[in-house]
């Protein structure tokens, strides 16, 4: 009977040993684990690793995890612009990361969820709880500086504006760090909308009117080089012809005039109807009459 009985105790504490060993665990890539006891965390964090957990008969330790990777957030917003007494809408697109530093704290202050041997703290509980207020409270306040006019035409230096001001905030006053922030998809008011077709509209008819213009200033231009050119031929013409006449000028002598007489005399002479008289006589009255006779 004693035998017996021994033997079943040890049959039921092996049974118990066997049925108790630790469970096997992992804490995943991009992650880091605490173990927890009867009595809460242990000291230290789990790195990307797989274990057992050690073995119990009452009081059984469990492996929470929690992601330390890059997560990405949209947070969607209405905004009521002051200044234009409108509403504007826009994405506020984030990448964080937690801190190093920040993962105990974040572990004793965050319940994790799940069953028995593996619980998660979800990184989405992490930015709800410390981040999103703050970031949205800070994006409205940098936002309803500016009107939507001046938000829609310099984009690039109010995103500037707000990623530096809100990094430094995060960073600050968060368990996260910023990997990267920037304003998108910004809905603007239909009369705001309306109002910037207008405007581009006119700037397209502006542009248009200018590059006519450009048309009809090159056009004249070429007029007036032609008319100039025109007035430079004519000159250069007059000139020529000026010239000519100088050297004709120059060159009828007394001579030259004799010699032209004496060469149109001799022709006539080859004709029978010809009354010969020296050149000396047509200037006399006499010469003329009996001219005028014949």
């Amino acid at each position: 009977m004693f035998k017996l009985r021994n033997v079943l105790i040890i049959g039921l504490m092996s049974f118990m040993l066997v049925g108790c060993v630790g469970e096997k665990v992992e804490v995943p890539p991009a992650a880091v684990g605490k173990i927890m006891g009867k009595d809460g965390y242990r000291q230290g964090t789990v790195p990307t690793s797989k274990f057992r957990l050690d073995w119990c008969v009452r009081f059984c330790d469990s492996l929470v995890t929690m992601s330390v990777a890059d997560f990405s957030i949209n947070e969607t917003m209405d905004l009521f612009m002051p200044q234009d007494r409108l509403v504007m809408d826009f994405d506020l697109r984030l990448t964080l990361t937690p801190k190093a530093e920040q993962y105990d704290s974040l572990f004793d202050r965050i319940p994790p969820i799940g069953g028995q041997g593996v619980q998660v703290i979800p990184m989405e509980s992490v930015y709800v709880t410390y981040a999103q207020q703050i970031i949205r409270s800070e994006a409205r306040e940098i936002l309803s500086k500016y009107t939507i006019a001046e938000v829609a035409s310099s984009r690039e230096a109010v995103n500037i504006e707000l990623t530096t001001a809100l990094t430094e905030t995060i960073n600050e006053r968060t368990p996260f760090m910023v990997r990267y922030l920037g304003i998108a998809d910004i809905g603007y008011p239909e009369v705001i909308t309306t109002a910037q077709i207008k405007a581009a509209e006119r700037r397209e008819a502006i542009q248009q009117e200018e590059a006519q213009l450009e048309i009809s200033k090159v056009s004249l231009e070429r007029q007036l080089q032609e008319a100039r050119l025109q007035r430079a031929i004519d000159v250069e013409a007059a000139q020529a012809e000026s010239d000519v006449n100088l050297i004709l000028a120059d060159s009828v002598t007394e001579e030259y005039i004799t010699y032209k007489q004496l060469e149109a005399l001799q022709k006539i002479s080859v004709s029978d109807n010809v009354v010969y008289m020296p050149i000396e006589m047509l200037s006399s009255m006499a010469a003329q009459v009996k001219l005028g006779n014949n």
